[in-house]
């Protein structure tokens, strides 16, 4: 009897993951590229290299994305914040995969105070949670992606844009905007997660990241990555504790 149950647990653990594990996220430049280059990328397939499993991925708008976790048409979406909410609907594995600085960009004539007394419609990427730190009375306009929101705010369609502050800087280069333009405030820290889906195939997948994870700290993969990136910030304390 206990032989043939732990045949049923290996070929119930096989068939978990003999199909392709896939991913999806928003395009982030230098994070999760359309190729499949980015940091996000790179440490997924690590992460899931060293846990002997295989992975794809696809760049679909956000909001698209994390409907298809919860549809169950993809297995997982990179770089979301944690809220209740969310929590009801898929799986957080316990390490965090990045943090990033929220902030609000503005045009250098923009006169500003402080947040709370910003009067005037802000910029937001489509399916961005940011009510943490942004105050409820503002008038919110979406905007598809950061690139978007910076030629937005650009010809003034409206005087603040919200959003990470690295991708901000990076869509200011990439549509070759003179930096000196614009200034950036830096308001909020926050997690960012892979998320799966909300069974028992999500917790395996999750399980592993944090495993595959503490692997490629402990054997100096994500250092490399996270030199190759130039990241100023990362997770590599994490793992130190």
């Amino acid at each position: 009897m206990k032989f043939f149950l732990a045949i049923f647990i290996i070929l119930f653990h096989s068939n978990i993951f003999a199909e392709t594990t896939h991913f999806c996220a928003h395009e982030r430049a230098e994070r999760s590229e359309k190729g499949g280059t980015g940091y996000y990328w790179e440490v997924l397939q690590a992460v899931y290299n060293i846990e002997g499993a295989s992975m794809t991925h696809d760049t679909v708008p956000f909001l698209r994305c994390l409907l298809m976790v919860d549809k169950k048409t993809a297995s997982a979406a990179v770089s979301v914040f944690k809220t209740p909410q969310r929590s009801k609907k898929f799986t957080y594995p316990q390490s965090r995969l990045h943090y990033s600085s929220y902030g609000i960009a503005r045009l250098k004539q923009t006169s500003f105070t402080q947040i709370g007394n910003i009067k005037g419609d802000v910029g937001l990427t489509r399916g961005y949670d940011f009510s943490a730190w942004l105050p409820a009375s503002l008038t919110i306009q979406l905007v598809e992606n950061t690139i978007q929101g910076v030629r937005m705010l650009k010809h003034k369609r409206f005087k603040y844009y919200a959003d990470d502050i690295k991708d901000i800087v990076l869509a200011i280069n990439q549509i070759q905007e003179t930096p000196n333009n614009y200034v950036i405030d830096t308001f909020y820290t926050k997690d960012l997660y892979v998320v799966f889906t909300k069974d028992a195939r999500g917790q395996k997948l999750a399980n592993m990241f944090d495993t595959g994870i503490r692997k490629i700290a402990n054997n100096g993969t994500l250092q490399k990555l996270i030199t190759k990136y130039k990241l100023t910030h990362s997770i590599l304390n994490d793992f130190k504790r």
